[in-house]
Parts: structure tokens; sequence; C-alpha cells
């Protein structure tokens, strides 16, 4: 198939009035849909994230039992939170201790049924001085307020006791969803595999204290190591998850899922928060951070939400008005009414001249994505063709509020998909992009041929009445560099190098295990998208080309500034060489929690992979690590995440590693390699003029440079100048940016 024709946008005094027209129709359906709607939906939704070693959290904090903030000099403990009885101050047996958030959480909604989604995580110790520890702590649901407990020991303070000290083990009264992390064995209940005298196990407890679904861990996992857990629900899937962590050890991580219909066992508003206990045995209970967000759309009859703070770890709830409901008198109808039939007349009158505006555009779309493109796109494997109103339907016709993002050439919306129920992200492809045809053109042909478990699913693509749109799988965690840079939480060490070795299994796949090798072209956090689980999966494919394995690289300029390898700025061709730079530069980034390049005081440290490569050369490339990791994170794989993110980032492509020599060393089965203590440089002769010279972005830049003179240094004091036989730049950088 030719070239495709790409309309080139123009100003035109009719686009003026197509976009006053649309701001009036939207003004004409919203006025419809207040006054004619009488019962609106809202939303209720909870976030917060709590930092323990701040003071703010308390008044979002109810403690009963023994909880109580913990202060004291072991540095160790300073400023967490404890929920069983500290040693230091008292005696630790038979103590037991609850703490929650101090307000009901919603669940579900009566007049709609909806269940909300929610996830959690949270990050704890439970410390032991003797080699005998007990009982545990816990992750609670239940109905707010929780009920009173008089159990200790076993019970982890979740289910009553008998006189004798006997739980009981179902309560009719009794509602509980619970995930328990237990250090210490009963015969009577637990797995009957547990090795009592050195496992403990993880559970999800439903209405009981036996757990119906477990997972048997060491209690060298569970005792004396800090420890993140992350718990989720999908309400679609009814899915519970667990997924556990040793922040300084990834090989113990532990995962279990239940299915759980939680609006059968708890009222519409519950409690959340944490309990624990002490028996015959003593082990002290500390919390370090917790963040929590849900969200649940309610319908009209849903007053009783209950106003949540506004303060650092909480956001509040949507509630409607009180005086909502109170009669319009009649006059105020007559206008309403007066208002409704004017604004009928405008918008039908407007209407019609936006739709012969449309007109041509829609065909001039259509020239492009004809017939003979969708018997092309539909011979590929996975992806369908969506009809317009499935879409538009899924997104609620594509309404500001369900916007998750914005790119150089359109914006993402989170969808439901009506007949299958199943949660998408919806690219909408923006008119005005220059290359936002060809991109589209370029990621349907090229994503539908490609499988793996590390990348983005694309699963189904429409181009009607003048829209592009592709529709993904939802990933629920957003992007990598939300995480790395979130101001109030640290993404901690084991699920970065778990990201690292996602990325890396994507890149292997693309350049070494398809039919064809894949240049992905535009290697980013911003790429990078995280699962419920944190896993890996690389997106964006608008930017990517197909090539021949041993083939040439291309002339395509394109990436993003701080990603692009050097001999791209210098020759606009892109390869696979330069794919791994940029993935060097991504591990860099995961280690550091920093970006390519910051403008800071010290110009030592502008440039990422200099100033990593200065450290190394000093022998001291652990100082590199996020700040915020210290003390939290794996020395060795450390070590090989930032040595290989400078092999990958090697200013000459030609020592460089494969992306399957890169993965080797990352994964222990191949030695770190030899570097050059100081960092090769590229060095120019005749420096370039920035006002002339432009990156290509995905909103279709263009670059022109007249000449360029180049040469290239080890770091020795000789150097080597390319002539114009051997690189034409003269030719190359005139090129338009395609």
């Amino acid at each position: 198939m030719g070239e495709p024709f790409i309309p080139r946008p123009t100003f035109h005094p009719a686009m003026a009035i197509s976009s006053l027209i649309l701001t009036m129709q939207t003004f004409l359906f919203a006025s419809l849909y207040f006054f004619l709607i009488v019962s609106p939906r809202y939303s209720l939704s909870l976030n917060f994230n709590i930092d323990f070693k701040k003071d703010d959290y308390r008044p979002n904090i109810t403690c009963t039992g023994d909880a109580s903030p913990l202060h004291h000099g072991d540095c160790q403990n300073l400023a967490t939170y404890g929920l069983t009885k500290d040693m230091l101050t008292s005696d630790s047996y038979n103590s037991m201790g609850k703490a929650f958030y101090n307000r009901p959480v919603p669940l579900w909604d009566n007049t709609t049924g909806e269940v909300t989604n929610f996830n959690t995580t949270f990050s704890f110790r439970i410390q032991n001085l003797t080699n005998e520890s007990a009982d545990g702590l816990a992750f609670f649901l239940s109905p707010y307020p929780p009920p009173l407990i008089n159990g200790t020991g076993a019970s982890l303070g979740l289910f009553n006791s008998t006189p004798n000290g006997t739980i009981i083990l179902v309560e009719s009264t009794q509602h509980m969803v619970a995930i328990e992390f237990d250090t210490y064995f009963n015969v009577e209940w637990d797995p009957p595999s547990w090795n009592y005298k050195k496992d403990g196990h993880i559970g999800i407890d439903i209405n009981n204290i036996s757990s119906n679904v477990f997972n048997i861990t060491s209690n060298d996992l569970l005792v004396d190591k800090n420890m993140t857990a992350y718990i989720s629900y999908n309400n679609l899937t009814q899915q519970l998850s667990l997924q556990l962590s040793q922040d300084d050890n990834l090989t113990n991580n532990y995962n279990i899922t239940t299915t759980v219909d939680l609006k059968k066992i708890l009222p519409e508003k519950m409690a959340i928060g944490f309990s624990a206990t002490t028996g015959a045995r003593f082990e002290f209970h500390r919390l370090y951070s917790w963040s929590f967000n849900s969200a649940l759309e309610a319908g009209p009859s849903n007053n009783s939400a209950v106003e949540v703070g506004r303060n650092n770890s909480s956001a509040s709830e949507v509630r409607p008005s009180n005086n909502r409901k109170s009669k319009l008198s009649s006059w105020v109808i007559g206008a309403m009414i007066a208002t409704i039939v004017l604004l009928l007349l405008l918008g039908t009158f407007m209407y019609v001249i936006r739709k012969k505006h449309l007109t041509k555009k829609i065909k001039e779309t259509d020239t492009v994505c004809d017939d003979s493109m969708d018997d092309e796109f539909e011979k590929g494997r996975g992806p369908k063709r969506f009809q317009y109103n499935e879409l538009a339907a899924a997104t609620k016709d594509f309404v500001e509020n369900e916007k998750l993002g914005e790119g150089g050439f359109g914006s993402v919306y989170r969808g439901i998909l009506v007949d299958e129920g199943t949660q998408v992200a919806i690219k909408r492809v923006s008119k005005a992009s220059k290359q936002g045809i060809k991109e589209y053109l370029s990621e349907v042909k090229i994503i539908s041929q490609l499988r793996h478990r590390n990348l983005v699913q694309l699963i189904g693509w429409c181009h009607d009445r003048g829209e592009l749109l592709l529709v993904y799988e939802l990933m629920h965690n957003g992007s990598l560099d939300s995480h790395l840079y979130h101001k109030e939480s640290v993404l901690a060490w084991p699920m970065r190098h778990h990201i690292a070795l996602g990325l890396g299994a994507a890149l292997l796949y693309l350049h070494s295990e398809c039919q064809k090798c894949v240049v992905h072209r535009d290697i980013k956090p911003s790429n990078v998208m995280l699962d419920s689980f944190f896993n890996a999966k690389l997106g964006d494919f608008g930017l990517a080309r197909l090539i021949d394995h041993n083939s040439a690289a291309q002339t395509i300029p394109a990436g993003t500034m701080g990603y692009i390898a050097p001999e791209c700025v210098i020759t606009g061709q892109a390869s696979s060489e330069s794919d791994v730079y940029s993935f060097g530069v991504v591990l860099l980034e995961i280690a550091c929690g920093r970006r390519p390049v910051v403008l800071q005081e010290d110009e030592n440290k502008a440039v990422l992979v200099k100033w990593v490569w200065d450290l190394f050369g000093n022998d001291s490339i652990l100082d590199a690590i996020d700040s915020r990791l210290i003390g939290k994170f794996q020395a060795e794989e450390a070590e090989r995440l930032l040595v290989v993110g400078l092999w990958c980032a090697h200013p000459d492509y030609t020592l460089r590693p494969s992306i399957r020599q890169a993965v080797s060393v990352l994964q222990f089965e191949a030695p770190l390699p030899d570097l050059p203590l100081k960092m090769p440089m590229l060095m120019y002769a005749n420096p370039v003029d920035p006002d002339k010279f432009s990156f290509s972005t995905s909103t279709g830049a263009t670059s022109s440079v007249t000449s360029l003179n180049i040469s290239h240094t080890t770091g020795s004091s000789s150097t080597s100048r390319v002539t114009s036989n051997s690189l034409d730049t003269t030719w190359l950088f005139k090129e338009e940016v395609m």
C-alpha cells in the first residue's frame, strides 16, 4: 500500500464557527441534562496517603485497645504506629489493638447496585525479640464502626471467643473480610501443611478465622522484615488479591487471590483498618505508611454520603445538596420550558450547519481509512473493529472526567465496553495532529501482530465519523513515571527491579523474537504502563517501525529528548541500538528516581548518564540510587541495574550490548561488563544552533541543519573526524521529519 494522504489542517473562518457551535451545543445538552434529568448520579470516592512519620494523620485514624503512635529513641521504630503493646513501655502478653479510618467508606450503592473498585498499599513490620512469636496482624473490612471484640491471641482481634478461650469460628451476626499475616500455628484451623516451628502464612478470611485461600511463607519472611502489601478488589471480576513483597528482597514475593462478592458480605458503608494481637507469646506490630483509593458511582437516592475531611490525608466525597428536592415555583418552571424550547431550536439550526462543515473532514479521513485498509487490519490476529457508537457509549461520549491523560497526538479515556463489561483505555487521535493518521496506521498494523505479556494489548480500533480511535486493555496503575515521581509515596525497590526486568523482556521480544524486528523508537517511563500487580507493559507504538533482522537503520528521526541516542541526533537513523540506548536511560531513571536531564546548580549532575558514569569511575555507583530508598534496596541488583544502564547508554552504538545480553546480566546469568572509568564523549567541531534544530515528537516537528562536522573520542587524546565521504549530514538534516 502506498504512502497515505495526510490532510493538512488549515485555518478557515468555518473552523471558528464550528468551535462556537460545538460550545453552544455542549451548553444545550448540559442544560437539558440539568433540567430534564431530575436525579443526577454522584461519584463517591476516597483517596488518602498516610505517612505515620508525620502527625497530620491523627485526625483520620481511630485506635482502640492497645494501638497507639510510637515515638521513642530506637531509630528503627521512630515515629511509627504500634498496634499492640510495646515492650519498652509495658508487658506485651495478651495484647490486642485496632487502628482504622475514622469515617465509613462507601462500598456499594443501594440504588445502582454498583460495587466500588479499590486498592490499598501499606508497609509494616512484625518484630520479634525472641525465637518464638505470635500471633500476627490483619487488614480488615467490616461494618462501621468495627464491632467490639473480646478475643486476643489466635483471634487476631477479628472474632470473639467463648469464656474458656475457644474461638467462635463463624458468627451469623458478624460480617468480616480480612487479609491476615499469621505468625503462629493453630492446629484447629490453620493449613495442615504448615510447619509450625518455622513457617507463617498469609490468607484471606471471609466470616471465618480459617482462611479461604492461603500461601505458606517462612517466618523469616514475615518476622523482622520491612514488608509492603498491595491489596486490590475488582468489582467486575469480584477478585480480591494480595501481593506481598519484602522491601529488600524481590525473590520473597507472595500472591493470593480469591473471588468474593463483597456486597453479600458487608453493608453499604464499611470500616477499613488493621488489627493485631499477642497471646502467651509476644511480638510487636508496626505500621509505617498506608494509602487507599476507591471510586463508586452512586445513584440519586444516596443522600447518606458522609462528608470526608479535607486535609493532606484524604479527598472529599461528593454529596447532593439538601435543597435539591425542593419544589420550583411555577414561574421558574415556565422560564425553564421557554429556555429549553429556544435552545432546541437554536441547537437544531446549529447542528445542520455543523454537519455540513464536518462532511468534508469525514470524507478526507475516510479517503485515508478506506475499505481496503479495513481488510488489511482485519487480517491481523486479535484486535477487532469497533463501531463509533460502541466506544462513545463506553466513555459516556468522551466526557472530560473519564479522561486519563493527554499526549502529543490525542487523549486517552477510561471506558467500559457495554456488551462485554470490560474496562478499557481508548485513545482518541486529535484532528489537529499532523502525524496522527500516520501514527494510527503504524500502531494498528504493528501492534496487531504482537502478543507478549509485557506489551499493552490492543483490543480494537475504529475509524468512523472522522474519528481515529484505538482500544487497549486498561492499565490500573497508570504509567511508570507517575509512580517514580510521586511526591507522597515511594516506589519500592522490588517493584522497580521487577518493572525493569519486564521492560527488558518486552524489548527482547520486539528485537529478537518477532518475525521482523520492531524498533519502538520512543521508550520512556510515560510509555511503560503498569497493571494492577505492577507488571510492566510497553505501549504507544505510534512511532514504531518493522524492519528485517540484521537490516540497516532507518532514516526516520523520532523520539523524546533525553532518551534519543547520540547517533540519531547526528544521522537521523533509528535502529535496535537506539532502542537499547533509550532502555539504558530508563534503567538509570528507575534506579535513581530522577529524569535524564535536570537543571541544577551543579552542572556535573545535570545529565543523568554522565553523573552516574562519574560515580562509577569513582567506585561509588550506589550513591546514585534514589535517596528515598537508602537502606531499602538490594545492593547487587542495584549495581547491575546501574551498570547495565550505562552499558546500554554507551555513546558509541557499536559498543552497546544487544537487549539479550543486557537482560542476561540483569538476571544474573552473565557477569558485569568491563566499562571505561570515564564516560566516552561525542565531540562536535561546529556547535549546532538550537534554533535550527528540533526533534520529532508526536506533534510532528521538522529539523534543518545546513552542515555539521563531527568528531568522536573514547577518552583518549586522539579523535577521528567524520568526513563528508562517510556521512552526508547536509542531506540527512535537510530532510523533513515525517
